[in-house]
């Protein structure tokens, strides 16, 4: 599957960008999502778009609503900044992480492998919503080890107090402070306060 480059206005959402793409068919719900794991240069999408599509009156599937999925990057400083592959639902995407308010938007399936994305979806979904709420002070651990830069590292033991938005202190390690981008998006559970 190839990808498309081309030009996308400043300021023009990635909803707005696709309201067109569709031939009898309208965007009915949407969502984005940075990959949280996602490392500059490592692979070409940082990013993901979800939208649950409707077809409209006059289409052989009026009314059926089905998901469409968009990987993308972007790159402001060339004219050709914005580069997506596209797909459907049947296609079976990697991504899924569609919002609830997509998935709660299509109409039943009996397509193998769309019904395997939604699955894959709800199941993300429940995890996402399951965690517990954090704010500044909280204490937690993350289900994954980390490296730092100046050789710190950490285990699925070490306890992360949260300072602001991607800071959190390492209590274990006389409360050095680290950076962790998006960390809100990885699996984490609430530590006990000795």
């Amino acid at each position: 599957m190839g990808a498309t480059s081309t030009h996308k206005t400043a300021g023009v959402s990635v909803r707005d960008y696709f309201a067109d793409y569709f031939t009898n068919a309208t965007i009915i719900a949407s969502g984005t999502r940075r990959d949280p794991d996602y490392v500059g240069g490592s692979y070409d999408w940082p990013f993901e778009f979800y939208a649950a599509v409707r077809y409209n009156d006059g289409h052989p599937h009026a009314g059926e609503v089905f998901a469409f999925v968009v990987l993308y990057s972007v790159a402001p400083s060339s004219y050709y900044n914005f580069t997506y592959k596209d797909m459907d639902e049947t296609m079976g995407p990697g991504a899924v992480h569609a919002p609830r308010r997509v998935l709660e938007a299509l109409t039943p399936t009996d397509h193998e492998y769309a019904s395997q994305w939604r699955t894959a979806c709800w199941a993300n979904l429940e995890l996402e919503e399951a965690k517990p709420r954090v704010r500044r002070g909280d204490r937690l651990r993350f289900a994954e080890a980390f490296t730092f830069g100046g050789g710190l590292q950490t285990t699925t033991a070490t306890v992360f107090e949260v300072v602001e938005r991607d800071v959190l202190r390492v209590i274990d390690h006389h409360g050095v402070r680290v950076r962790i981008p998006r960390w809100r998006a990885r699996s984490y559970a609430l530590a006990a306060v000795d």
